[in-house]
């Protein structure tokens, strides 16, 4: 979502992709390979993908959302072959491990890099292969990107080995990482609009609760993953938070207004004949910076003040005061906006007395 003219840095302070991309999953495959592929059905699926396989397992869960993504698109790589090539066509078992999982990390990368050269506009990323070693892969590739990975455990340690590292990184855990819950709730969460909703107390249709102890699932919340629960006869997912235990809510916000700006002042310097360097020209700028965040506040991302109106405010430079240098290499500097976030209400504390 990067733009060599136009440089937006959102910092947040709240932890205590194209507008088509934002409801997009793209699936990695781990059991065959296959060319970028989009998909609407599950009856679309290539031949190659059999029933019997995870692979199949996963489109399966994410398919039988209601409601669910539009389109789904999918890379494969056959991770059960061509690993011969890691140690110069030794049997694996005398391969360094540091050496396979270079190698399985560069086929991985390499598959992801072909999807998006192919087209692919993704903004949530999953996988077949939820083990603990695909995980630290894909949660490494992700963090640089403003995207987002979700995947489902079912054991705590890969949760408390990567707790408070990744904000775009989310686990839902269940006592069988074939359910693909996570990968469910990433597919019935993407057609909704970003601001709408937050990622706790969703259904995940055909997934029964996770069979874990009170105990267990306490541990698992604590480090920052969710639980797939059954909650007062409801199924549900647990929480909302990403590992990092910032809320994926405030992650897809920061995201979002971020593209969305991006692609405005950029639609803007294309398609005006010329941006004035005058205090007139700045004001351009602050108008489509304002055209963002108060469309972020009526989706519901930005937070109302006591008065009914959008919580956010904008400064920009006067020309006067702006280094003539920086005026002459035609570069706006030091355009500044900040807005509170509107959050969610997740928990009620409520008190009262009843009395004869």
């Amino acid at each position: 979502m990067g733009n060599k003219y136009v440089d937006v840095v959102i910092t947040r302070e709240t932890k205590p992709v194209s507008e088509k991309g934002f409801g997009t999953p793209l699936v990695l495959l781990t059991g065959v390979d296959l060319a970028y592929s989009v998909y609407m059905d599950i009856e679309e699926l290539d031949k190659s993908i059999h029933v019997e396989t995870n692979d199949y397992k996963i489109l399966q869960r994410m398919f039988g959302q209601q409601p669910r993504a539009k389109e789904i698109e999918v890379i494969g790589v056959n991770m059960s072959v061509g690993m011969e090539s890691a140690g110069d066509e030794t049997d694996t078992a005398d391969v360094p491990m540091v050496d396979v999982q270079d190698h399985k990390k560069a086929r991985v990368v390499e598959a992801l890099n072909q999807a998006i050269e192919a087209g692919a506009s993704f903004y949530y990323l999953v996988s077949s292969d939820n083990s603990d070693e695909m995980i630290r892969i894909l949660s490494e590739y992700i963090s640089a990107q403003d995207k987002l990975y979700a995947a489902t455990i079912d054991s705590i340690d890969i949760a408390t080995e990567l707790n408070g590292m990744y904000d775009n990184v989310f686990f839902v855990a269940h006592d069988s990482r074939q359910s693909y819950v996570a990968e469910g709730l990433v597919s019935t969460i993407a057609p909704r609009q970003i601001g709408s909703y937050t990622w706790t107390f969703k259904n995940i249709q055909g997934v029964q609760a996770a069979k874990f102890p009170t105990t267990q699932i306490l541990e698992f919340e604590r480090a920052n993953a969710s639980v797939y629960i059954n909650e007062a006869g409801v199924l549900m997912n647990s929480k909302g938070v990403a590992i990092s235990g910032e809320y994926i809510d405030n992650v897809q916000a920061t995201h979002y207004i971020k593209a969305r700006m991006t692609e405005n002042i950029f639609r803007m310097l294309a398609l005006t004949e010329k941006i004035p360097y005058t205090d007139k020209g700045i004001a351009l700028v602050v108008s489509e910076i304002e055209k963002v965040l108060k469309h972020s506040y009526n989706v519901g991302i930005i937070a109302d003040d006591e008065a009914g109106n959008p919580e956010f405010t904008i400064t920009a430079p006067k020309r006067a005061d702006i280094l003539k240098n920086t005026v002459a290499k035609r570069i706006l500097p030091d355009v500044r906006w900040r807005a509170v976030v509107a959050g969610a209400v997740e928990k009620v504390e409520i008190r009262g007395v009843l009395a004869l």
